[in-house]
């Protein structure tokens, strides 16, 4: 039902001008032609036509003022009947659309809820799966530790993996680890033994249950593993790659297992043995109080200005000149005086986050050494530091402040893996742009070494004491250490031999044109003040 507006305002105005004219008790149209007539004759209207308009005016306006009250009553009245009856026809209509609404609103809160439930299986199978190998984690191993005592550990980790990386890349990197993962996940065939991918190149073979399988088969079975895997050729690209693992063995169920078989690899890398077993609690105890009182030498060593520096002399051998540098070298004094070396607290400072106030501490005794003595030397920056804001930012400022930089060499250790290739890139830019000299340190000692030379702005590199120690006996470390000598010839880069013990070391290292030599047989690290005891006089 629909109503005009229009229609009902048409209908009030005729109703008014219909009561006007009954009102007056005339024929409209006589009266009107009355009127008109004096009008064109230019008379006097009639007295009583004259008296009878001005009593028909007021009661004109009465009867219109009585009607429009009427009809205004009436007018709201009806637009109230129309409102009614729109908010019916609406009424249905919302109802209609409630019903399409809440079908579509049930669609989709049951979309959602399968959406969430995928994106929570995702992220489930993201935290408690290794991407690359759609193995379990590290993650998942924790939660299976604490929901059953496992009773045997094997933790295997890929030989100088980080070194195939370096050579071949990520991409190539990633399919080895991958058919790693593949091929040890073929050697697992009982449901009481489970495979963990817990990171990089390291993988957990873990028993729930011993009985199928004692300490002695579980030894043998880690064994068969790794001969069977240094047999495996893995094929990629017309390549084929051959790997070999290392593992650590910890037994007895304790919630120590991990820390156990961790302890235990290493002890096989260091000893280069396939296999180590370790399960001494005693052992690890001891370990673990030894860092302990480390931790806390180094805490009083941090509190009392006892981190020092030693200096270690690098000569020029070339030169008629008798240039010499130093190396600023971390130490510690601890309570008695006792001399502590880096690689006592080094990974202690590392695991309790103070690494930082080491670096720090080592470039106030440099600034101190360079401005008191006007001496060239140079200091370790790790890839630690490098990654560190708080570090970077520290020394920036300390750059920035200091007025010798271009007596200070930075030594990047490239024993580190350099994660951020570009971090290390711009840090040594920036290192540069205030006139100090870019080291890389240990070269030689990784195949990443020589792309290492070609992309970084580098003004030295020193050649890792693996080349030097034999090299006045050994021909294939001549012949490296010659190859190294004229590629930074080619490159404007000068050269330093490390571990020069003895005068046929540096005689060899000499002739195949090293610019500079370090170690005993030059000087060994110790105050600055020994090697330049005129100073103190």
């Amino acid at each position: 039902m629909n109503f005009n507006k229009k229609l009902l305002t048409s209908v009030f105005i005729s109703l008014l001008l219909l009561s006007y004219s009954l009102f007056l008790n005339v024929k409209s149209i006589n009266f009107t032609d009355t009127i008109l007539k004096s009008i064109h004759a230019k008379e006097q209207l009639p007295t009583n036509i004259e008296a009878n308009l001005k009593s028909q005016k007021y009661m004109l306006y009465i009867s219109i003022t009585a009607i429009s009250i009427l009809l205004f009553a009436l007018y709201k009245l009806l637009l109230r009947y129309i409102e009614t009856q729109k908010r019916l026809l609406l009424g249905k209509r919302n109802e209609k659309h409630h019903k399409n609404m809440h079908s579509k609103l049930l669609k989709y809160s049951n979309d959602l809820e399968k959406e969430v439930s995928k994106k929570t299986a995702e992220l489930e199978q993201n935290t408690y799966t290794n991407f690359l190998s759609a193995l379990p984690n590290r993650n998942r191993l924790l939660e299976d530790s604490m929901s059953f005592e496992f009773k045997q550990m094997a933790l295997l980790n890929i030989d100088k993996f980080q070194k195939f990386n370096d050579v071949y890349g990520e991409d190539i990197g990633n399919v080895a680890l991958k058919l790693s993962a593949d091929f040890l996940n073929s050697k697992i065939n009982d449901n009481s033994t489970f495979l963990y991918h817990i990171g990089g190149d390291e993988f957990v073979i873990a028993v729930k249950d011993s009985i199928k399988l004692n300490n002695t088969l579980f030894i043998n079975k880690i064994e068969d593993i790794l001969k069977s895997y240094r047999r495996e050729s893995f094929i990629y690209e017309d390549k084929k790659f051959n790997f070999m693992m290392s593992a650590g063995l910890a037994f007895s169920g304790s919630k120590k297992m991990m820390a156990y078989a961790d302890m235990a690899l290493k002890d096989a890398k260091k000893r280069n043995v396939g296999i180590s077993i370790f399960n001494d609690d005693k052992e690890l105890e001891k370990l673990h109080k030894e860092d302990i009182e480390c931790h806390e030498k180094l805490s009083f060593a941090l509190e009392n200005d006892n981190v020092i520096s030693y200096f270690q002399p690098i000569s020029a051998i070339q030169y008629a000149s008798l240039e010499i540098k130093y190396e600023s070298l971390v130490r510690i004094r601890d309570k008695d005086g006792t001399i502590i070396a880096p690689f006592r607290f080094l990974d202690v400072a590392k695991q309790n986050r103070i690494y930082y106030k080491i670096t720090k501490a080592v470039i106030k005794n440099t600034f101190e050494a360079i401005t008191k003595y006007d001496i060239q030397c140079s200091i370790n920056i790790s890839m630690e530091d490098i990654e560190n804001d708080r570090t970077l930012e520290m020394l920036y400022s300390k750059f920035d402040e200091f007025e010798h930089n271009h007596n200070l060499t930075i030594e990047l250790l490239e024993t580190e893996e350099f994660k951020d290739y570009k971090r290390v890139y711009d840090f040594c830019m920036r290192v540069r742009s205030y006139g100090i000299k870019v080291a890389l340190d240990d070269f030689g000692s990784g195949y990443s070494n020589f792309s290492h030379v070609l992309n970084l702005p580098i003004d030295y590199i020193k050649i890792d004491s693996s080349l030097i120690s034999n090299i006045d006996r050994d021909i294939n470390s001549q012949i490296m250490v010659s190859t190294i000598v004229g590629l930074a010839q080619k490159l404007k880069i000068h050269t330093i031999a490390e571990f020069v013990s003895s005068k046929e070391i540096l005689d060899t290292v000499k002739s195949l044109n090293v610019d500079f030599a370090q170690g005993y047989y030059i000087g060994k690290p110790q105050e600055i003040k020994k090697y330049i005891p005129y100073l103190f006089d």
